[in-house]
């Protein structure tokens, strides 16, 4: 697959700064979350016909760049069959950097599903350190990954809620070094987008079950900074005086991932599209009709969501303080 040309240089926008993680070295990691590969599929508000392209976009992008590690935050699939995981790997395989995992509710077994997906063992053997949860040093910055998407009594089997499980949050407390900047990622957001965008749906399996939990264990373990995907758009909220970013989808609209650059001075976070502007306004186009969810995130774009960036600005805290207020 051939990717699209790349946009970074003139049209990725600063989405958040903050105080940390903090590193010795200046470190770059791209997020790259919901891209929903499919090789056969076309249409809908996550034009499956464009996501092989918008993943051979984002994996150029940061061979370009020369990031210090990918970071994907679930999704990878775009209902966890066989030959879509054969093509994302077949697109990961001409990435650089190094990169890490976490599985999304579409990339786990279902009941309702008519194929056959590969259990979470594979999963974790592809895309993970040999573990999950894990923790993966990229350039000096510690990843932990943790499963907020399949459970073991296969209780997360039968939809797309999530929930990260009391054995991982303990492993969270006793893995996480305090002392090393640290960055934690789960397919689904600790905080309800909702409570950021009003008009967004307030569905249940938007947040992870055990939110506050979760929350609270990555505040006590140290961890500087959380990344989430799973709602398709860019929104940020600070839980238990962390910050959680949930990352834009690569499939639909606004079709982009996170630059996370690391300094001495804290954490600046770039919003990077994945197209061109023909390509965002037919991503936008397939938005507005679907009218559901990515209907009323096309809305925001009208009532000037982006125009509101940056969400969170430690340079200047009075910058959209409902947005990083904590919960």
């Amino acid at each position: 697959m051939t990717p699209d040309t790349t946009f970074t240089h003139d049209r990725d926008r600063l989405l958040a700064r903050f105080g940390a993680p903090a590193t010795e070295e200046d470190v770059t990691l791209a997020v790259v979350s919901d891209v929903h590969v499919s090789p056969s599929e076309t249409g809908t508000w996550k034009l499956f016909h464009r996501t092989e392209s918008r993943l051979a976009t984002a994996v150029a992008d940061a061979n370009r760049l020369g990031v210090d590690g990918v970071v994907l935050s679930g999704d990878l699939t775009k209902d966890g069959a066989p030959e879509e995981f054969e093509a994302v790997d077949a697109l990961l395989s001409d990435l650089s950097a190094p990169a890490v995992a976490v599985p999304g509710n579409h990339d786990v077994p279902k009941s309702f599903d008519p194929h056959d997906t590969p259990a979470l063992a594979d999963f974790v053997d592809s895309y993970t350190p040999g573990s999950l949860p894990f923790r993966a040093d990229l350039g000096g910055v510690d990843v932990v990954g943790l499963n907020s998407a399949a459970a073991p009594d296969g209780s997360l089997a039968d939809g797309h809620a999530g929930h990260v499980s009391e054995d991982q949050l303990a492993w969270l407390a006793e893995s996480v070094d305090p002392d090393r900047p640290t960055v934690a990622v789960f397919h689904h957001p600790a905080f309800a987008v909702h409570e950021r965008v009003p008009s967004f749906s307030t569905a249940d399996h938007l947040r992870v079950g055990n939110a506050d939990a979760v929350a609270g264990a990555l505040a006590d373990a140290g961890v500087d900074l959380a990344v989430s995907g799973h709602v398709h758009w860019p929104a940020v909220a600070r839980r238990a005086g962390v910050p959680h970013l949930t990352a834009p989808a690569a499939c639909s609209f606004p079709q982009s991932y996170l630059l996370v650059r690391l300094t001495p001075e804290g954490a600046t976070v770039t919003m990077v599209p994945l197209t061109d502007p023909e390509g965002a306004d037919e991503a936008l186009a397939h938005a507005e009709r679907d009218g559901a969810r990515d209907g009323t995130l096309a809305a925001n774009l009208d009532h000037g969501y982006f125009e509101s960036f940056p969400l969170a600005d430690v340079a200047s805290p009075s910058a959209s303080p409902s947005a990083v207020a904590d919960d």
